[in-house]
């Protein structure tokens, strides 16, 4: 009888644990990136490198450490984000081009400045996130 019962347990626990982990994960990523800026000196964007998918969103949650940055993403029409000191400043980005994108500080924050950059990769092909297009009448082809 004791036997059985510690069975079910193990098993139970085994069960919440298989369910739990990945339940927790997908909640984690759902909170979004938290990325710290701090002076390029003290190490700049935390983390530097992101990758994600075409297509896919992205979740930051902006922050700083020290003083008043920017977040700004080259190649992108979308302004600049003041991220500021104690404070979250949530982001959601969107890209529909795989590439690598460069993301930096435009508020003048230290002497080295111009080194707080971080790049994001985005991955997949190049035609996911556009609507498909449809194949030309057989008389254009001829």
């Amino acid at each position: 009888m004791r036997r059985e019962w510690l069975a079910r347990m193990l098993i139970l626990s085994m069960l919440t644990l298989a369910v739990g982990i990945p339940a927790w994960g997908a909640w984690q990523r759902s909170q979004g990136i938290l990325m710290h800026a701090r002076m390029a000196e003290t190490g700049g964007w935390t983390p530097e490198n992101l990758t994600i998918a075409v297509g896919e969103p992205l979740h930051l949650r902006l922050t700083s450490d020290d003083v008043t940055h920017s977040f700004a993403i080259g190649q992108s029409d979308r302004p600049p984000v003041d991220v500021i000191p104690g404070e979250v400043t949530e982001l959601t980005l969107v890209f529909n081009k795989p590439g690598k994108y460069t993301f930096y500080c435009t508020r003048w924050c230290s002497i080295n400045h111009w080194r707080m950059r971080g790049v994001i990769e985005v991955t997949g092909p190049a035609d996911a996130g556009l609507p498909a297009t449809a194949e030309p009448p057989l008389y254009v082809t001829l």
